[in-house]
């Protein structure tokens, strides 16, 4: 990681039970980091400052987990429980003061008070956890507890990115409607997959708050999983996530419409925030998940002639198409008048990025229903 061992002097320091958690939560915050470092960066073409700021919710996230997890899994450790309560607090606290020394490197004409907020906002829902009450908890109430769970971090990598005072209100809340939203959609697919989890901690989520029978009626974890498949619960999430997807789709349009800047420059802050993920944040090398064949068929692809671009274009627009309208030929179009290399090295790392995501989170619907219909023995 970039930041974070820092105070530790090497990575060798921190305690080995805890070094691949450490590396899955920066993995995990660095993605919220590099979508605050493409917007630093294609504003300022400051990298040492974009990285500076993109380290931030990188390393709030790390300490949130670490001390989320001292309290979630404390009751599990037996006689360990002492040291790892430790571990993880004592880490998550480094974590934080990396954070406090961003904050403090960062230029004094960039008011990050606004930010500040935010984390303490964070840390409110968080406080908030214990007395949500599926029982009593209405849709809107279990909507309301998503946003302070997962919309939170968006709106604080857009506070971080507002500071630098180089977008307008509208952009800004272009900005703040996609990271939000997209959030909200990852924390939804993610409650519906972890709900046979949940159901057995007896945490309350909105597939839960959903479904219309009695969870306290079925005699299993399995049965109740079952009902709440063969109800509309999966038909109300599904229209709830086409919704937000849709107000990104819009979102994305107005800002990109809005932003003015060639597409040169935008490959140029995508080339910059992902060489800062793939190469400061993330513990898993590009290598482990795009293999040299991989690599050579994307380079084959993308450096032959316009139609074999344009192909290799729309497969992949094809492969993550939302509900809403995604134009592949646009996007073919603009990739052919690109340089080459860069274009290649880009492509590379978002496939990169992609299995990174696919490894640590479930990002349809689709398959974390298919995943619940295994695990239940349940057909769709």
């Amino acid at each position: 990681m970039s930041r974070l061992s820092d105070p530790l002097q090497s990575e060798a320091d921190l305690p080995p039970a805890l070094r691949p958690k450490v590396d899955a939560y920066a993995d995990q915050g660095g993605l919220l980091g590099a979508f605050t470092y493409f917007f630093a960066s294609l504003e300022t073409d400051d990298e040492e400052l974009a990285a500076r700021l993109a380290s931030i919710p990188t390393d709030l996230f790390v300490a949130s987990a670490l001390h989320d997890d001292a309290i979630d899994e404390a009751e599990t450790w037996g006689a360990d429980r002492k040291q790892r309560l430790n571990e993880h607090v004592s880490v998550g606290d480094l974590a934080f003061t990396n954070v406090a020394a961003a904050v403090a490197e960062t230029p004094a004409d960039i008011d990050l008070h606004p930010v500040l907020e935010t984390v303490r906002e964070i840390g409110s829902g968080q406080l908030a956890e214990e007395v949500f009450d599926a029982t009593t908890a209405t849709v809107d109430d279990a909507i309301a507890r998503i946003e302070e769970r997962g919309d939170i971090w968006g709106e604080l990598a857009v506070e971080i990115i507002a500071a630098l005072g180089r977008y307008s209100d509208a952009q800004l809340e272009y900005l703040r409607t996609i990271a939000t939203n997209g959030l909200f959609v990852l924390t939804v697919i993610d409650d519906l997959a972890d709900l046979p989890e949940d159901v057995e901690n007896g945490v309350a989520t909105l597939p839960l708050v959903c479904f219309d029978g009695d969870p306290d009626e079925y005699r299993s974890t399995e049965t109740l999983i079952e009902a709440v498949l063969a109800s509309d619960v999966p038909d109300r999430l599904e229209e709830l996530i086409a919704q937000r997807r849709a107000e990104i789709d819009a979102a994305a349009s107005d800002l990109s419409a809005s932003l003015g800047r060639s597409n040169e420059a935008l490959l140029a802050a995508a080339a910059r925030a992902l060489t800062w993920y793939c190469e400061s944040v993330c513990s898993i090398p590009v290598a482990e998940t795009v293999s040299p064949e991989q690599r050579r068929d994307i380079r084959d692809r993308l450096t032959g002639d316009e139609r074999s671009t344009r192909r290799y274009v729309a497969e992949r627009v094809e492969e993550y198409r939302h509900p809403t309208a995604v134009d592949a030929d646009e996007i073919g179009s603009t990739v052919t008048e690109l340089p080459d290399e860069p274009v290649v090295r880009t492509a590379i790392r978002l496939q990169h990025l992609e299995s990174i995501v696919d490894g640590v989170m479930h990002t349809t619907l689709e398959d974390a229903l298919a995943d619940l219909r295994t695990a239940s023995g349940s057909v769709s």
